[in-house]
């Protein structure tokens, strides 16, 4: 008797397939419990410990929210203490890491805006106080 690469064998040393058919027609294919024809998804005598499987599971994946708050983020300053802040929360556990993550994405959005808005303001100095040498150097080639 062989036995499958992976498998677990029973007391007799074969690993068994469970025996549960899907609407489809096709097996299972998993391997059965010790003491069961089934494998854990399909065993009658499962229910119990699936359900509370599956609650463990959706509790373990659940993404913990933080607080509403209205941070200011109008500066790089304001961005870092923001990266500091969720650093120390993702550290102490207080936020959840795919939250954290997000903050991230967000915080390098928000320094491109603010560096964008931050070169804007300084060419707009720079135009007016070019703007009477160019509207000089515009007359001059108009009367040339």
């Amino acid at each position: 008797m062989s036995v499958e690469v992976g498998a677990r064998p029973d007391k007799v040393g074969v690993s068994r397939r469970c025996v549960h058919v899907h609407a489809s027609g096709k097996s299972c294919g998993g391997f059965a419990i010790a003491g069961s024809a089934f494998c854990f998804a399909h065993d009658p005598g499962s229910v119990g410990k699936r359900d509370a499987a599956r609650r463990r599971g959706g509790q373990a994946r659940r993404v913990v929210t933080l607080a509403e708050s209205n941070v200011a983020v109008r500066s790089l300053g304001d961005v870092v203490a923001l990266v500091e802040t969720t650093i120390n929360d993702v550290r102490a556990g207080r936020v959840d890491v795919r939250v954290a993550n997000a903050v991230g994405v967000l915080a390098n959005v928000a320094i491109r805006a603010i560096e964008r808005s931050d070169l804007e303001a300084r060419l707009a100095v720079l135009e007016a106080v070019l703007e009477p040498d160019r509207a000089r150097t515009v007359a001059q080639r108009r009367r040339a």
